[in-house]
């Protein structure tokens, strides 16, 4: 549901990002936030409905690949942008969590989301993005051990590889291995495919990511 304040941000911002305007649509964010909208509206109201819109569009033929590809490089280049004053609002010394698309999946851009979000809740985060090779994933969390591992797949033949890497996270840390997040398109449609895949918690989108984190992990 997206606040009546925020809807004509909404909307300009959609339209700039569906007819791939970036100078527009940075235009928008950058006049949102001098007129007073805080970072978590600008996610949750504007960048997030506006892509799940894009996503619809593009199902129902609307808009082609390569216009979907542009309006999600659109919302990257903004949330990059906004994340040097979020990096000072967050408090940091939370728990930590660390963030991947498996092997060749690319589709990162609600991972990137979460992560952000997460920061804004004092978190600390490592956002490794699309195309993580799983030995490299599998060292790093070895090496770190964060609380979390957030994974993400968009597309059926890459859930085989993310079986793979959290079989081999239990293999390696045993009872030490943290907890793991799944998301993407594939686990909205399929709830439980998150728990034939091993993981622990599944989400349908970065809002719901962040509040199940944020209880699981209430102090």
């Amino acid at each position: 549901m997206i606040a009546t304040g925020t809807e004509a941000v909404y909307r300009e911002y959609l339209e700039a990002i569906r007819v791939g305007d970036r100078r527009g649509a940075l235009a928008v964010v950058a006049r949102a936030r001098a007129e007073g909208m805080d970072h978590r509206r600008l996610y949750l109201e504007v960048f997030q409905p506006a892509l799940q819109e894009i996503g619809r569009l593009w199902q129902d033929n609307q808009i082609g690949v390569a216009d979907e590809h542009l309006a999600t490089a659109i919302t990257q280049t903004a949330m990059a942008r906004l994340y040097d004053d979020l990096f000072t609002l967050s408090r940091g010394g939370g728990p930590v969590m660390i963030a991947a698309c498996v092997d060749s999946e690319r589709h990162e851009v609600g991972l990137r989301m979460m992560c952000d979000l997460l920061e804004l809740e004092g978190w600390d985060t490592v956002y490794l993005g699309a195309s993580t090779p799983i030995e490299s994933l599998v060292a790093l969390v070895s090496s770190r051990k964060p609380a979390v591992v957030a994974l993400s797949a968009s597309l059926a033949p890459h859930l085989a590889r993310l079986r793979e890497v959290i079989h081999a996270l239990r293999e390696r840390m045993g009872q030490e291995t943290p907890l793991v997040i799944v998301g993407g398109r594939l686990f909205s449609e399929d709830p439980g495919l998150a728990a034939r895949l091993g993981a622990d918690l599944t989400a349908r989108d970065a809002v719901e990511a962040v509040e199940l984190l944020q209880e699981r992990f209430a102090t």
